[in-house]
């Protein structure tokens, strides 16, 4: 079986046995007679338990780097998702400042706006809420602060009451 398979790598390396040295009988020498060496069997298996041994420690050796390259990957990976995770909780950060910032400038802006048009308007990027606010404030009248707070007063000092068909009474607007 060894001699096939020096035979096979010499065939794969393109030697055809024109070039290897042959016994008297016109066949090859086998690669122990080559070097002018008698076969010795005790040395042969000797040979053989060493390779086994160096390729059972390569294995070893090769399974346990692939592991620890596994173990690398995979604490990389796991870096790799933690900065990914925070990425995504700073983007989504950094648009709710834009959402809050676009709207405290609209309120600048457009004074007739309450907190409660924020639901209206919605959220978006900082330019949809600037137009959004633009077209809510020009449907809404701009009321003067002072009046605001006269009508704020005169509701205060004459509360109005409704009584209905089933006794209940709730206060009413003009």
């Amino acid at each position: 079986m060894a001699d096939e398979n020096i035979e096979d790598q010499n065939q794969e390396n393109g030697d055809t046995g024109e070039n290897m040295p042959s016994d008297a009988d016109g066949g090859q020498k086998p690669p122990w007679e080559r070097d002018g060496e008698e076969f010795n069997p005790e040395k042969a298996w000797k040979l053989i338990e060493n390779l086994r041994a160096d390729n059972t420690k390569l294995r070893t050796a090769n399974e346990t780097a692939n592991t620890r390259l596994r173990e690398f990957e995979d604490a990389k990976l796991t870096e790799q998702e933690k900065l990914q995770r925070d990425l995504k909780e700073t983007r989504e950060q950094l648009a709710s400042v834009s959402t809050a910032k676009a709207w405290a400038e609209a309120r600048a802006k457009y004074p007739q706006l309450t907190d409660e048009d924020l639901d209206l308007i919605g959220a978006g990027t900082p330019d949809e809420i600037a137009s959004k606010a633009a077209k809510l404030a020009a449907r809404i009248p701009v009321q003067d602060p002072a009046d605001a707070a006269r009508a704020g007063d005169r509701h205060e000092t004459q509360p109005q009451q409704t009584t209905g068909g089933d006794g209940l009474t709730w206060p009413t607007t003009r």
